[in-house]
């Protein structure tokens, strides 16, 4: 018992020990459980971030993928607008300018060719395609108006077919590259084709695709070089190499001898040949063949002097030559009446001039240094076009110095046909080499897709003043065809009035060009003599009168008359005759008449439609003349009456 008791009263006594460790114990498990929740609380505020950086990065992508694919998308629709933007421009430039032509070309012979013509009516054709004009050799494009003056009777429709189609046979065979070649894509191929269009149907160029015979002779130039272009990257095969080094000397040798600008292709095929790292013997058969050219030219009679040029007259020529049709298309925003002012005052075509030859070397040197041309056929074609043009002009200042002294710049139109095709050039360049360069491709591509919208002035004009020039023309044919002294109307049409007169005699004897239909043939008859006397009803109408008083070849007086006429359905004739108060035939009369649709459509409405012009020889102002319509061989029932305008002479 007394154990049990003194263990009790141990226990008692050590009540307030156990209670003072029950409460530490608490404490420190309160303590602990408190560290835990915090450390938990961090692990679950850790886990959270975790959670929220995950779901950053899950959702990042998804967003990063959509703007990628956002831009991808308006990348992929901006290049479908431009490349049909690109062909839209393309047909738009090419049916206009073939409309322009077809209805603007010189419809008879005209400028320098009545001096060929008339030394080619006066000997043999061999005396004829040997002898040089103005320096330069015409031997191949002289076969085309020789054999149309000996077999067409001087159709000058003919000419300008052959014209037409040569300048079509270029431009294909300057498309066919641009279209093999793999380093480009689909929307550079369309804007390089808006490019070559661009730079062979500008109207700014019709000073010599308007024309029939300059046409042939500048486009069988090009024809030649062009050919030469698509073939000389062939001798690299040797396989080919003698059958492309053959086709090359053809062709070098067509263009030599059709112009004195084809002599450029020569020391063009050597630069090119370097570039290309053809072997030594092809450049050397090439530099034979060169030489033998300019050998054989030099031979040719006759033998021009020259005026020297001083070096740095010569270089600011160049330039400006060069940089025509930037001061061209610029101007032609402007007024008409301030066009001339600004073309022959302001330097833009020599600064122009300069930035492209410095663009030319940036084109060009990189290529001799790399000679890895081979790899782009369109950067090759570019750089053909370039470095032709670079040689035409630096012979064309060398060898046409004195005609530089004498003249200014607005009178050189016929150079833009050579200048733009340097521009063609460089615009190639440009967008093949701008396919490597992200950055750079769509600032080179909206510059070519500019091009049309800036040259389009120029191109309107020069297609509105063609049909212009055409209709005076046609108005100077048809006094020689009257037999009527009138140099306003003629000095459209000849070059030299003396020396056209005298020529437009032979053609007359011969039945040539404008007398071939024998119109002239009519003057002096009666109406029941022409055309077996019939009439027939044309619902003609309008009205006429005199504007000029002039002299017949033989110094009798004579009127020249201009109206406007039309008969049923609002057609226009295209011949009419002027007879006196006894039915006889005083004079022909001829118009140039214009649908309503092209004349809306290309002109804006701006051609007069239905004005003739005609002529009445041994004219007597107390007589009362009128008009009647001859197309399809029939005099029209009804007649207009010719009022008596003007009693004045025509201005010399």
């Amino acid at each position: 018992m007394g154990t049990g008791d003194d263990s009790v009263v141990g226990c008692t006594q050590n009540l307030p020990a156990q209670g003072e460790y029950r409460r530490n114990h608490q404490e420190g498990i309160a303590t602990k459980s408190a560290s835990a929740i915090v450390g938990a609380r961090i692990k679950k505020s850790r886990d959270l971030v975790c959670i929220a950086n995950a779901i950053w990065h899950v959702h990042k992508l998804p967003v990063a993928d959509y703007a990628r694919n956002r831009m991808h998308k308006f990348a992929s629709v901006a290049e479908k607008a431009a490349q049909v933007y690109a062909a839209l421009a393309a047909c738009i430039f090419f049916v206009s300018g073939v409309v322009y032509l077809c209805l603007g070309h010189w419809p008879v012979t005209h400028l320098d060719y009545w001096g060929m013509y008339g030394f080619a009516l006066n000997h043999t054709w061999l005396e004829s395609s040997l002898l040089k004009h103005g320096g330069h050799t015409l031997f191949f494009p002289s076969f085309l108006w020789l054999a149309d003056l000996r077999f067409f009777r001087g159709d000058q429709q003919l000419l300008f077919i052959a014209g037409l189609t040569l300048l079509f046979v270029t431009t294909t065979l300057l498309l066919v590259p641009v279209w093999r070649d793999r380093t480009v894509g689909l929307t550079a191929k369309i804007i390089s084709v808006l490019v070559v269009i661009v730079g062979n149907f500008w109207m700014a160029r019709s000073g010599i695709t308007a024309s029939g015979g300059f046409n042939c002779i500048c486009s069988l130039v090009m024809t030649g070089a062009a050919t030469t272009f698509l073939l000389l990257p062939k001798m690299c095969a040797s396989s080919r190499r003698l059958f492309s080094a053959t086709l090359i000397i053809v062709c070098g040798f067509v263009a030599s001898f059709s112009f004195g600008a084809g002599l450029a292709i020569w020391p063009t095929l050597l630069v090119l040949a370097w570039c290309l790292r053809l072997p030594i013997s092809s450049v050397v058969l090439l530099a034979l063949a060169g030489l033998a050219v300019a050998t054989v030219f030099v031979l040719i009679p006759p033998h021009h002097l020259r005026f020297q040029i001083a070096p740095d007259v010569a270089f600011l020529w160049f330039c400006r030559l060069l940089g025509s049709p930037v001061s061209y298309a610029v101007f032609s925003w402007w007024p008409d009446t301030l066009f001339r002012h600004l073309i022959e005052s302001s330097g833009l075509a020599l600064y122009a001039g300069m930035v492209g030859l410095v663009l030319a070397a940036l084109a060009v040197l990189p290529q001799i240094v790399r000679r890895n041309v081979q790899r782009s056929s369109l950067e090759f074609t570019g750089l053909a076009l370039t470095v032709f043009t670079l040689f035409t002009f630096a012979l064309l200042v060398v060898g046409r110095a004195d005609y530089f002294y004498v003249n200014r710049l607005v009178e050189f139109p016929r150079y833009l046909f050579w200048s733009t095709l340097f521009w063609t050039g460089l615009l190639l360049v440009a967008v093949q080499r701008a396919e490597s360069k992200q950055w750079l491709r769509w600032p080179v591509w909206l510059l070519a897709l500019a091009v049309p919208v800036l040259v389009f002035p120029r191109h309107y004009k020069n297609g509105l003043g063609l049909r212009w020039a055409m209709t005076s023309a046609q108005y100077g044919a048809t006094s020689l065809i009257n037999g009527v002294r009138d140099e306003e109307m003629v000095k459209m049409v000849f070059g030299h009035v003396e020396l056209g007169y005298r020529v437009a005699e032979q053609f007359r004897t011969r039945r040539l060009d404008m007398f071939a239909d024998g119109l002239q043939d009519w003057i002096g008859l009666e109406e029941e003599n022409l055309f077996g006397g019939g009439h027939k009803p044309e619902k003609l109408k309008g009205q006429c009168a005199v504007t000029a008083l002039v002299h017949c070849d033989n110094g009798a007086p004579a009127a020249r008359v201009v109206g406007q006429a039309s008969s049923h359905g609002g057609s226009v004739p295209k011949t009419l005759v002027i007879v006196d108060p006894t039915g006889v035939v005083r004079g022909v009369a001829r118009s140039s008449p214009t649908s309503r649709f092209i004349n809306r459509a290309f002109y804006l409405g701006k051609v007069q439609r239905n004005e003739f012009l005609g002529y009445i020889r041994d004219y007597n102002p107390q007589l009362h003349y009128a008009v009647r319509s001859a197309d399809d061989r029939t005099l029209s029932e009804e007649t207009i009456p010719v009022q008596v305008g003007t009693t004045n002479p025509a201005k010399p």
